[in-house]
Parts: C-alpha cells; sequence; structure tokens
C-alpha cells in the first residue's frame, strides 16, 4: 500500500497545479477507508470556493476535525527534519526547516510530500550552499524572514540559479535597505513573480525606485512594504508606476507617509488604482487623505485600510464625500478620532451603497454614531460592522448585535 500510494505523491510532484492527481489519491483512499481521502477532497473544494460562499463554514470545520483527529499521524514522518506544515489541496505543500536540516534531509522532505514552499531559518553562513541546492527549482513560495542577513542576501538571491519556479518571496525584517532593494531589483525571477513581501527592511524611496524602474513585475499581485520608511516621495512612485500594471494588493501600513509633503505632490499619481490597500499608521491627517482622494484612477480600490490615522470627524467627512467611496467594500476606521458627528456623516453619504464590511472599533463613538449606521438608508448591503462597546448602551448594543451577527465563516475565508 505504502509503494502504491508513493506512485500516486510522485504524480502529484510532477503536476503541482493539476488537481486531476490528487482527485485520484483520494478515490484510492476512499476505497480503503482512509480518511485522508475525504481530507483531500475538503481542502480542494475549499480552494475553489470564494470566501463568502455558504458551504465555506460546514468544510473549514470538517476540516479542523479532520486535522485534530488525524494531523499527527499524517505528519508524523517529518518530526525532526521539519516543523510548521501546511497543508494544502490534502498535502503537506509548506513547512519551516533550518538551513542545516534542509541541506542534510532536502531529498527526503522532498519525497515525503510535494513540497512548494520552504520558510528557512539559521541561515548564518551557509546561505551559499543553500542557494546552490538545485531542490530550490521545486518551489514557488520561499520565505527568508527576521534573519538579519542584509544587502549579501540580496546579493545572494539576485544571482541563484536554483529559484527558477518562483512565484513567491517574503524577505521580511532582512535590513536590505536601499542597496540591498537596489541588488534584489537585478534578480532574473522578479518577472514571474505573484508576490513580494518586503517588509520592515529599511528601504527608503531610494531603493524603491530602484526596484520600480530596474526590475518589471508583470505578474505581481501583492506587495507588502509596510514598515519601510518610503515617505510621501516613494508613495508618488508607486502610485504612478508602470511596472505594476497587475498589481492587486499594496502594503504600505507604517511607512512614514506623513501628510505634509502629500499636499505638494503633483496629480497624476494614484494609489487608490489598487483594489486592496492598506494605508494604516501613516500619520495621515484629513488634510492628506483628500490628497489621496484628489488623485484619478482608472480602477477603484475594493479595501481599504485607513486605521490609526488621526482622520477625525473631518476626515470621515471628507471621505464621505468622495466618490472612491462607491468602489468600497471593506473599510477600516479603527483608531481614527472619529466621533458621532463624522460618522454620521459617512453613514449618510450616498456613496457608501455598496459596502459590505466596516471596522469603527477604537474611536471615540456613542449612541448617536452607531444608531445612524443602523438607521442608514444607504448601508442597506453593510454585513458585519465592528464597533466600539464602550459608552454604548445595551440597547443600541442589542440592535447592533441583532443586525451584524458574528459570521465565524466571514472571519476565516
Amino acid at each position: 500500500m505504502a509503494s502504491e500510494f508513493e506512485g500516486f505523491l510522485q504524480w502529484i510532484r510532477e503536476h503541482p497545479e493539476d488537481d486531476g492527481p490528487r482527485l485520484v489519491a483520494a478515490d484510492w483512499l476512499d476505497q480503503r477507508g482512509d480518511p485522508r481521502g475525504e481530507f483531500i477532497r475538503v481542502q480542494l473544494a475549499l480552494a475553489r470556493l470564494p470566501w463568502n460562499h455558504p458551504q465555506r463554514f460546514a468544510l473549514l470545520q470538517r476540516e479542523d476535525q479532520l486535522l485534530a483527529l488525524y494531523g499527527q499521524r499524517w505528519w508524523a514522518p517529518f518530526r525532526g527534519i521539519a516543523a510548521g506544515p501546511v497543508f494544502r489541496r490534502g498535502f503537506i505543500e509548506e513547512i519551516n526547516v533550518t538551513a542545516r536540516q534542509f541541506l542534510d534531509h532536502g531529498e527526503t522532505l522532498f519525497r515525503l510530500a510535494p513540497i512548494r514552499h520552504l520558510q528557512i531559518l539559521d541561515i548564518g553562513k551557509q546561505l551559499p550552499l543553500l542557494l546552490d541546492n538545485p531542490l530550490l527549482n521545486r518551489l514557488n513560495g520561499l520565505t527568508i524572514f527576521a534573519q538579519h542577513l542584509g544587502e549579501p542576501l540580496a546579493r545572494a538571491l539576485a544571482q541563484a540559479r536554483t529559484l527558477t519556479a518562483l512565484t513567491r518571496l517574503e524577505l521580511g525584517r532582512n535590513r536590505l535597505g536601499d542597496r540591498g532593494a537596489e541588488r534584489l531589483a537585478s534578480a532574473r525571477f522578479l518577472e514571474q513573480l505573484e508576490r513580494l513581501d518586503l517588509r520592515e527592511n529599511q528601504i527608503a524611496e531610494t531603493g524603491l525606485r530602484a526596484l520600480l524602474e530596474s526590475a518589471r513585475f508583470p505578474r505581481l499581485q501583492s506587495l507588502e512594504l509596510a514598515g519601510n520608511p518610503l515617505g510621501p516621495s516613494g508613495i508618488e512612485r508607486l502610485g504612478s508606476a508602470e511596472s505594476l500594471k497587475s498589481l492587486e494588493y499594496l502594503g504600505l501600513a507604517g511607512c512614514r507617509i506623513g501628510a505634509t509633503r502629500l499636499l505638494q505632490l503633483t496629480p497624476p499619481w494614484g494609489l487608490l488604482r489598487f483594489r486592496q490597500l492598506n494605508l494604516s499608521g501613516n500619520g495621515l491627517t484629513a488634510e492628506g487623505l483628500a490628497a489621496i482622494l484628489s488623485t484619478a484612477v482608472t480602477v477603484g480600490v475594493s479595501d481599504l485600510d485607513l486605521g490609526h490615522n488621526e482622520l477625525g470627524d473631518e476626515g470621515a467627512w471628507r471621505l464621505a464625500n468622495s466618490t472612491h467611496l462607491e468602489q468600497i467594500r471593506r473599510l477600516k476606521l479603527n483608531a481614527c478620532q472619529i466621533g458621532d458627528d463624522g460618522l454620521c456623516t459617512l453613514a449618510n453619504s450616498p456613496f457608501v451603497r455598496r459596502l459590505l464590511e466596516l471596522d469603527l472599533t477604537n474611536n471615540p463613538l456613542g449612541d448617536r454614531g452607531l444608531r445612524a449606521v443602523l438607521e442608514s438608508p444607504y448601508l442597506r448591503s453593510l454585513q458585519r460592522c465592528d464597533y466600539p462597546t464602550l459608552g454604548i448602551s445595551i440597547r443600541t448594543q442589542l440592535r447592533l448585535q441583532a443586525r451584524f451577527q458574528f459570521r465565524e465563516s466571514t472571519l476565516r475565508g
């Protein structure tokens, strides 16, 4: 039986993106009463369903049950040589390993499962030997997080010949700096990346410019730059970058955007052309938000995070009167110093008709503002509202709970 299952594994390794071999393996396991067959089918179904599909919650519950019952058994062969298993579409596809574990047991790891993503720890001086390993050619995802390797890491990655299938790269907290960003810009694999995470790497406007000008990102859908001191000039470059035409998500939390310099920038530039945009914790004021909202875009943002900015009621007013609000489905305004007046203005804006989710937590709100949400003629599509409870009457809280019931399936999706 083990040898037959190894045949299925080999088939899946050769065709990792194809569901067909996995379904055949599930049939074979079902015939032998092995619960792994059901688990494969559950995860394949979850991979195909949208986040808000009515069947998703039941499938997530069953996934949890099967993992609780059998996950340790399925993971047992990896003990001692890897950690942090992540099952995708029925099989372990992502693991955490130290550089030494990978160098010593790489062949075994890839024989046990169709590994597609590695997070590599404790690299140290083994970086050249690690990146020279041909097993890396099997990966579509690589995470090297908080190794503090600096510019040498970027240089080694750019020169590596073993990352031919890479579509996802995560390099958070490695102190790359501008020189590291300049080195990384020459990497051939950038053209095939779909997701790139460079959070907290001390990259400023100079390094960002090198990436945007030297590299081409025809397939990049997600770019995370949180915690880098990009400043307003860096934001202007991102907003007008021609190399980011396929980008869906842009993460700019804590990038020191501020407000003063934004007012001095010359349109056309536009962050709101990206469908998902995180601008939390950037010291934005109402004036800074107005500068962002004033730029013309061709495709409107649908998910906007403005949390932890000092927008106040004036910022809420600016947002309520922007036609960009018509495109937004999910809006985060947590910890933005918005009071009842600002929320009333927002709730009575005709541009909120398509809003599905709204986060108002950690704002100085009272009953009046939250009643405006409940009674708004324009917020009929709103499905979820997170709100503060301090200072809110029991009656209003009960009304909010009745309208916006906690839905775990939505959160987990």
